[in-house]
């Protein structure tokens, strides 16, 4: 029995998804989420949304960036209580911000607290007024300005009552800035350098916003270019004569489709459906995010969305200190407006996974990487471990005929001259003193070449199987030899 999301109105008007089983056959690429969805029926889930006709813009903007201010503020575990929600309703039914949040906005401590955690050194003394924060920001190159272009003052910000149109564009501000110290184009161009080819007069990123699509579009052709490769090798494999069950395997394998990747054009309408961004997830942290509970099709409903984007924000949530700072109506319908709120979340991924890096973030690439190098190594190779200098002198010595009057032949040095690291093409000791390179065995087996005939019987038994001589090893009468 599979899965299927299903939504309807309730009297309150909330839209809800529910996730209901249906007994239709489905292509397995259309399944990859199924076992999560299937978790989410077992916990009884239903997810509530407001519908679109009823989803205010403007109260969702007000109330995502004070989401972000006080979580930045305070901590995203130690925010007040009563400033979590930061709205109540009068007794004529009528929304309003509490007051509470409006004199900690008309003060300058919030702005002052975030700024602080932008700058650094001697500039966050400085900060004691919005005056000064407006300043700091204009020094980044960030500038507080309305919808109309008017610059923002210390006065409209102080104003009552409140003027919600001075301080957004102030909040807004303050997130690009904390934007900016998390994600620039170079180190895009840096990280993507590592997985992917690309064209420097075509395709470079020319600002922010296009650097995050540039950094999303890259990590989901490289997904595409892993699943491709490895549906190949799969398809080799089940067309093998010597496979087993080949009827079966073919005609199962024959119904399988390949995950869609999408590949975005504009930031904030393309991600709204979560599976673009769960694929980055997906890459660096393939242990955490398996790619077949990702939603991954070409045209996703309304239910495939609010999944995806709950399972973008759970992950959040419990891996990324719970950085997601949206509603799910907010990233389904994605309005202009919080085009800051989506870009800061698109920047804490960037920070986590090429910044941080914590040890569940292991990229698909590197996996690859270490996986081929194991599949080009024989099976039956040695493994490379060091050789003891106690094997090194069995090997030179004959236990119990060395004689005690040639000690050389018993140290380390005397032993690695001539046996190399498994991984170097030189002596271990090439340094000492006591050996020179021009003196290799090549002169030894020059000098019995041009041996007497007398001699002709001592330079066969030294070329003997046997590692002795008359009581001497092999070794001792080379190094006396040597050193006459």
């Amino acid at each position: 029995m599979l899965l299927t999301g299903q939504t309807h109105i309730c009297q309150s008007g909330l839209l809800i998804v529910h996730y209901l089983e249906d007994g239709g056959r489905r292509m397995d690429a259309e399944l990859g989420a199924d076992s999560a969805r299937r978790k989410m029926e077992a916990a009884g889930e239903a997810l509530e949304i407001v519908p679109l006709e009823m989803y205010d813009s403007a109260r969702a903007k007000i109330a995502a960036n004070l989401r972000w201010l006080f979580a930045k503020a305070f901590g995203i575990d130690h925010i007040p209580e009563d400033l979590r929600d930061p709205f109540y309703t009068d007794q004529y039914d009528q929304e309003h911000i509490k007051p509470p949040v409006i004199r900690l906005l008309l003060s300058c401590e919030l702005y002052c607290r975030v700024c602080a955690l932008i700058l650094k050194g001697d500039q966050v003394a400085s900060l004691q007024s919005h005056q000064s924060v407006i300043q700091a920001l204009s020094r980044k190159g960030i500038y507080v300005m309305e919808g109309d272009d008017t610059p923002v003052t210390d006065s409209d910000l102080t104003c009552q009552p409140i003027k919600m149109s001075s301080h957004i564009p102030m909040i807004d501000a303050l997130m690009m800035a904390y934007t900016v110290e998390m994600i620039s184009i170079e180190k895009v161009v840096t990280c993507v350098k590592r997985f992917s080819t690309f064209s420097a007069s075509k395709e470079l990123p020319f600002d922010l916003e296009d650097a995050m699509v540039f950094w999303i579009n890259k990590v989901n052709l490289k997904m595409r270019e892993i699943t491709e490769k490895e549906h190949k090798s799969k398809q080799h494999l089940l067309e093998s004569p010597s496979h087993q069950k080949v009827r079966y395997r073919r005609d199962h394998a024959s119904g399988r489709q390949l995950p869609y990747f999408p590949l975005l054009e504009d930031l904030i309408r393309d991600v709204c459906d979560g599976a673009a961004l769960l694929t980055v997830v997906h890459y660096y942290c393939p242990d955490l995010m398996k790619l077949d509970d990702i939603c991954l099709k070409e045209v996703t409903s309304i239910a495939d969305s609010l999944y995806n984007i709950q399972l973008l924000k759970e992950f959040a949530n419990e891996y990324l200190n719970k950085s997601f700072y949206l509603t799910l109506e907010d990233m389904l319908y994605a309005p202009p407006v919080l085009k800051h709120n989506v870009m800061v979340f698109i920047a804490e991924l960037f920070w986590w996974f090429e910044i941080v890096k914590p040890e569940f973030v292991q990229p698909r690439d590197v996996q690859e990487f270490k996986d081929a190098r194991a599949m080009t190594q024989p099976k039956s190779a040695r493994p490379t471990v060091p050789i003891s200098n106690a094997t090194k002198r069995s090997f030179l010595v004959s236990p119990g005929v060395a004689d005690p009057a040639l000690p050389v032949q018993n140290s380390p040095e005397v032993c690695n001259r001539y046996f190399l690291h498994p991984e170097e093409s030189e002596p271990l000791n090439k340094g000492s003193s006591s050996f020179s390179p021009s003196h290799p065995l090549l002169p030894l087996r020059q000098r019995q070449k041009k041996a007497q005939p007398g001699e002709e019987s001592m330079a066969c038994r030294n070329r003997s199987n046997s590692f002795t001589q008359e009581g001497h090893s092999r070794g001792s009468v080379a190094w006396s030899d040597k050193r006459q």
